[in-house]
């Protein structure tokens, strides 16, 4: 009788101890990815004082590097006019310009500020217009 309470009692423990560290991965998971949303919506925001005439952000992969504590982006944007350029930019959390990028298209890469509201497709397939 009392090794069946003993067995009973610790596959409880152990099925605490397994949705415990579950939980935890999945809460450590969310957190990062709503890190990296926050981060994705600020450097869309940089994007558009950086370039004119935008309509369409669509994030492809973000990446971060620890040594410089700055973000690696690669987007495909879209211009007011229908062109497309596939491309990656530099971006520090709350800056208010991108620091770098890679140019891929002129007509669409034109410097300036886009003032209109832009869609806004993230890394997590969410969309939103900023």
């Amino acid at each position: 009788m009392k090794k069946g309470w003993i067995i009973f009692i610790s596959l409880i423990v152990i099925i605490i101890v397994v949705v415990a560290i579950v939980g935890g991965k999945m809460y450590m998971d969310n957190k990062k990815e709503q890190k990296e949303l926050e981060v994705e919506k600020q450097s869309v925001k940089a994007l558009k004082k950086t370039f004119a005439n935008v309509a369409k952000v669509k994030i492809e992969r973000i990446g971060y590097n620890n040594m410089t504590g700055s973000y690696s982006i690669v987007v495909t944007m879209t211009s007011k006019e229908g062109e497309s350029a596939y491309f990656d930019y530099g971006f520090a959390k709350n800056q208010e310009k991108i620091s770098d990028y890679g140019i891929e298209n002129e007509k669409v890469q034109k410097e300036g500020i886009t003032t209109d509201k832009v869609k806004v497709i993230y890394s997590n397939e969410s969309e939103e217009e900023l």
